[in-house]
């Protein structure tokens, strides 16, 4: 009885002895254990902007496929939107894709899969890819001609990429409305004419964005603290090959009366809007091509003052000053006036774009 007694009271101090070294040692459940150690995979993110600077972090880290694990304001209702807000607002992110989204709902922990748009590539390809795209727009902005103006410099870039970029309808390859088929291929549809102009202006240091409305996309930018629109893809109407005129600029730094003709520029999905109200910086208006009436004096004098390019566009503010021009240069009404300023008047052949009220007039650098 007594040895009873005695193992008892040892097993009673023993008992007291374990409790008192788990107060010291606080122990933590096995299921907050868990959770502690999910989160450290993932990082935490407090709302929308630090969740997109999250996936931007990650997407840029330097590998081509991976996980980004999220917790906090993370959902699987905003982790895949979001990442595909990132990549699209990013040309240089022309390479990923986002493959799944998955949750852990015990942990609060989100999942966003991503890897190549073209998963048969390795890590070395996109790599060599992505050099590419860089290359090219280097090439661009060292092209730029010295003692050039910001407006200048923006429209060289316009110039470069509409002219050396072939709109191409009907392909599905996964790189062709990518800056990669824009600068590196040459051909490309609306989202990679706007991804390669984003891209190099971003690298030229102006604030630049890509706004879309339905699957179509364009570009903003800011000029002396304004915000102007452009659309390098319809800058670059399909015609047929035989029609000896390829690029245009309707579309090159307008405001928002012009540009919302043919443009939704509501915000719809995209984080912001710009306010273009100022016309000034518009193409024709800087040219001093945008015009009211047929005046055929100022005509020839625009035409002697561009007498060494090898176009020259007029753009009229309404059908009827339109209609009155091509009236006028059918009729011969300006052939005493290009005499007047030594213009040759057979340097000079007309196309009319009647959708766009604009008479373009090629010049031909090889007569005498």
């Amino acid at each position: 009885m007594k040895i009873i007694k005695r193992l008892f009271l040892i097993l009673t101090v023993t008992f007291l002895l374990c409790s008192c070294e788990y107060d010291d040692y606080n122990y933590t459940p096995p299921s907050e254990n868990k959770i502690e150690y999910a989160h450290t995979k993932a990082e935490y993110v407090s709302d929308e902007e630090a969740m997109y600077q999250a996936i931007y972090k990650h997407l840029t880290d330097g590998s081509y496929s991976g996980e980004i694990r999220l917790y906090g304001y993370a959902s699987t209702d905003n982790a895949f939107s979001m990442s595909n807000m990132v990549i699209s607002e990013h040309p240089e992110l022309f390479w990923a894709a986002v493959h799944a989204v998955s949750s852990s709902p015990e942990h609060d922990v989100i999942g966003i899969n991503y890897h190549c748009r073209d998963f048969t590539m390795n890590d070395g390809s996109v790599g060599e890819m992505c050099a590419k795209v860089s290359e090219e727009a280097d090439r661009i902005i060292n092209s730029i001609p010295d003692g050039s103006s910001d407006w200048e410099k923006i429209l060289f870039v316009h110039d470069e990429i509409v002219k050396n970029t072939w709109y191409q309808n009907g392909d599905s390859d996964k790189f062709t409305d990518t800056i990669y088929g824009c600068l590196v291929r040459g051909k490309t549809q609306n989202n990679g004419y706007a991804q390669a102009f984003k891209y190099i202006m971003d690298r030229m240091g102006y604030e630049c964005g890509i706004f879309s409305n339905e699957g179509y996309y364009w570009n903003y930018i800011r000029l002396d603290g304004k915000y102007y629109w452009l659309d390098l893809s319809r800058d670059d109407p399909i015609f047929e090959t035989d029609v000896p005129y390829n690029y245009t600029h309707l579309y090159f730094m307008c405001d928002d009366e012009h540009f919302s003709e043919d443009h939704d520029i509501s915000r719809g999905n995209n984080r912001f809007a710009p306010k273009c109200d100022d016309f000034s910086k518009y193409y024709y208006v800087v040219r001093g091509s945008y015009l009211s009436g047929f005046d055929a004096d100022a005509i020839a004098k625009l035409i002697k003052k561009n007498i060494n390019a090898d176009q020259l566009e007029l753009k009229f503010d309404s059908k009827d000053a339109y209609n009155d021009a091509v009236k006028g240069f059918n009729e011969g009404k300006i052939v005493r006036n290009f005499i007047k300023e030594d213009i040759h008047p057979e340097k000079i052949k007309l196309c009319y774009i009647d959708e766009w009220n604009v008479i373009k007039l090629l010049i031909d650098q090889s007569s005498e």
